[in-house]
C-alpha cells in the first residue's frame, strides 16, 4: 500500500481512553503519509476500536464490523483491523466469526499494527494480543481532533480487581508515563490552540513514577503557559488523598469538578465489588473537597442490581445520591462479563427488577440535577466556549469549570476557545442558558 495514496477510516466505541488511542493510531498513520477520511467507502484501511466493558458495546462493535464485509466485496484490497479491548478479550474468536477481518490487535500492540499496515496484506488474519507491562507509547503523540479540548492518557492498565470489571484483563497492569512526556504532549496541544486538557487513566489519581505522583503532575501542568483548564477522569476513591485535594485547590487551572465513581452506597455491595473503600470514606472525600474547593461539582458512576443487592442496599445508594447531591450520574444495570470475578456469581434479581431500580435511581438523580442547576441561576460563571450551539448558529455552547453546559448568544470579542464571564439566567432541561458579560481576557487586560 502506498503511504502517500492511502486513506484510513477509524470507528471508535467506548470510553475516552479509546478515543485517545484512536487518535494515537491516527497520529502514527498520518506521520507515515496516510490521510484520515470520514467515508468508509473511500478508505484503504478500516479500523474499528472496540470496547468490552458491557455486552451492548460489544454487540454494536460486532454489528459494525460485520457490515464492513460490504466494503471488502467492493474493494478486495481493503484491509480491516479490529483493535482495542474487545480484540484483546476475544482474540482468535473474531476472525473465525468475521472472516473478512485481517488484523486483531490488543491495546499493547499498536506499534506493530502500524508496521503491518505498510506491508503486504496477510493471507490469513493476524492476531496480536500479547500484553506488554511496559508499553506506554512514549514518544508518540496523538493527533488532535478538536481545536479547544483534548484528552491525554497519562497511564495505562489497572491493578484493581473490581469484581464486575473486565478492564484489568484487557488493559493489563498499571503503568504511568513519565511526566516530561506528558508535559511535552500538553505543550504541543496548547501550541496548536488547545485550551483544555483532560488527563485519562483507569484510576488516574494512582499515577506515579519514580519522580512524580498525581498531585505533582497537576502542579507541573498548571504552570504551562497558554493552557487554561485541566480536567481528569476517573479518580478512584481508594487513592484520593488530602494532597490531591490541596493540589486541586492551589492550582488555578485545575477545574472545580470531580467525576469519581462510587458504584454503590452500600458497604455490603462495595465489599462484594472489591472497591477498597467504604461509604463513609467516600463521604469524607466529598466533604474535604467541598471545604477546600468552593463550588466543586461532583459526578459519578453507579451500578444497580449487582448479585446479592437487596432493597435495603439499593436504598443506601439512593440515600448516598441525595446526601452527596451529584450533578449527574452515569447509571447502569449490572450485566455479567465473561472473564470477570463476578461472572459465575448467581444473579439474584431479574432483568425487570434491575430495570425498575435503575429507573428509580435515574428519576432521583434527575430531580437533584435539576435542583443543582436551578441553584446556579443568578451566578456569574467562567465558560470556555467549545462550539456553536447545535440548534442555533447565533449561540455559543461551552462549559463551566464545574462541568455545567451553558448556551448563550454570540457577543463581541468572543470566539471558539474564548473564556467568557456569563451571567446564568435560566435552566432549560439539563442545560443552563445565560448572557455573556465580557471575555475573560478583555476583562483581565
Amino acid at each position: 500500500m502506498s503511504a502517500q495514496a492511502g486513506k484510513y477510516f477509524l470507528a471508535t466505541f467506548g470510553c475516552q481512553m479509546n478515543v485517545y488511542d484512536s487518535n494515537l493510531i491516527g497520529g502514527m498513520l498520518e506521520k507515515r503519509g496516510m490521510l484520515a477520511t470520514g467515508e468508509a467507502d473511500e478508505a484503504d484501511v478500516l479500523i474499528v476500536n472496540t470496547c468490552s466493558i458491557r455486552g451492548g458495546a460489544e454487540d454494536r462493535a460486532y454489528a459494525r464490523i460485520a457490515g464492513m464485509r460490504y466494503y471488502k466485496r467492493r474493494k478486495p484490497g481493503v484491509r480491516i483491523a479490529v483493535i482495542g479491548c474487545m480484540a484483546q478479550n476475544h482474540g482468535d474468536k473474531i476472525p473465525v466469526e468475521l472472516d473478512h477481518v485481517d488484523y486483531v490487535v490488543g491495546p499493547d500492540n499498536y506499534r506493530q499494527l502500524e508496521g503491518m499496515l505498510f506491508q503486504d496484506r496477510p493471507k490469513t488474519a493476524q492476531v496480536l494480543t500479547e500484553q506488554n507491562a511496559f508499553e506506554n507509547y512514549e514518544g508518540i503523540m496523538a493527533r488532535l481532533d478538536s481545536a479547544v479540548t483534548c484528552h491525554i492518557t497519562i497511564m495505562r492498565g489497572c491493578n484493581k480487581r473490581c469484581t464486575y470489571c473486565i478492564v484489568p484483563t484487557v488493559r493489563g497492569v498499571e503503568r504511568s508515563r513519565e511526566a516530561a512526556s506528558i508535559v511535552a504532549e500538553v505543550e504541543r496541544a496548547v501550541g496548536e490552540g488547545v485550551k483544555e486538557v483532560c488527563l485519562l487513566g483507569q484510576t488516574v489519581n494512582s499515577y506515579r513514577t519514580a519522580d512524580d505522583d498525581f498531585p505533582a503532575l497537576l502542579r507541573k501542568l498548571d504552570k504551562i503557559p497558554g493552557l487554561e483548564r485541566i480536567r481528569f477522569t476517573s479518580p478512584h476513591p481508594r487513592h484520593f488523598d488530602s494532597e490531591t485535594i490541596r493540589a486541586m485547590a492551589e492550582s488555578p487551572k485545575v477545574c472545580r469538578h470531580l467525576h469519581m465513581p462510587v458504584q454503590s452506597g452500600s458497604n455490603t455491595m462495595l465489599k462484594r465489588m472489591r472497591r477498597q473503600y467504604t461509604r463513609e470514606r467516600f463521604l469524607e472525600i466529598v466533604a474535604e473537597a467541598r471545604a477546600a474547593i468552593p463550588g466543586v461539582g461532583f459526578t459519578t458512576d453507579i451500578i444497580v442490581g449487582y448479585p446479592g443487592e437487596t432493597e435495603a442496599d439499593f436504598a443506601e445508594t439512593l440515600s448516598l445520591v441525595e446526601e452527596v447531591g451529584f450533578d449527574s450520574a452515569y447509571t447502569f444495570a449490572y450485566s455479567p462479563r465473561e472473564g470477570t470475578p463476578a461472572f459465575d456469581e448467581a444473579e439474584t434479581l431479574t432483568a425487570a427488577e434491575k430495570q425498575e431500580r435503575l429507573e428509580r435511581l435515574i428519576q432521583a438523580q434527575f430531580r437533584i440535577s435539576e435542583r443543582n442547576l436551578e441553584a446556579m441561576t443568578g451566578r456569574v460563571e467562567e465558560v470556555l466556549i467549545e462550539e456553536r450551539a447545535t440548534r442555533n448558529e447565533g449561540e455559543w455552547m461551552g462549559k463551566t469549570s464545574c462541568f455545567k453546559k451553558v448556551i448563550f448568544p454570540h457577543a463581541p470579542g468572543l470566539e471558539k476557545g474564548s473564556l467568557a464571564r456569563v451571567l446564568i439566567l435560566s435552566r432549560s432541561g439539563l442545560v443552563l442558558r445565560g448572557e455573556a458579560l465580557e471575555a475573560v481576557e478583555a476583562l483581565e487586560g
